[in-house]
């Protein structure tokens, strides 16, 4: 081999240490923006649910848990985020939303209507306590956040 080739060699190998580098440190840079930070970690492990306690003619198991997004609707309609098959649960029957001062729960005008604790939730909502019994029609579900 003469100086040529191994200066083109040196360079090549080079080259191909700088590809790896870079390979290296996006590979990195990609993994830790992916992973939530801690403000979000901390707000899906918040992530609040709806306990089955009677399931009335639903189907579902008592113990049965639901998970919270921003905003669900609970009703016997395909759209809802909580599906609850009971002749006494209207199509589109309460809306449970997190706000900036946590949870409520709000009925959406149900023909048997949504009880918290054994009171009447009108449209404008009630705010919602870990433990709090939500009625919908016929079925009660436990609120865990």
């Amino acid at each position: 081999m003469d100086a040529g080739s191994n200066e083109l060699l040196l360079l090549r190998l080079g080259l191909i240490a700088i590809v790896f580098a870079f390979v290296l440190v996006a590979s990195f840079s990609l993994r830790t923006s992916l992973r939530p930070t801690g403000e979000r970690r901390r707000r899906e492990a918040r992530t609040a649910t709806l306990v089955v306690r009677v399931a009335a003619g639903t189907g579902i198991v008592p113990g049965t848990s639901f998970p919270l997004a921003g905003t669900t609707l609970v009703g016997r309609s395909p759209e809802a985020g909580v599906i609850l098959g009971d002749p006494s649960v209207s199509g589109e029957h309460a809306l449970i939303e997190r706000t900036r001062t946590g949870w409520r729960v709000s009925d959406l005008g149900s023909t048997n209507g949504t009880v918290l604790n054994g009171r009447p939730v009108d449209r404008q909502g009630v705010a919602l306590r870990p433990g709090d019994l939500v009625g919908i029609g016929a079925v009660t579900l436990r609120f865990q956040d």
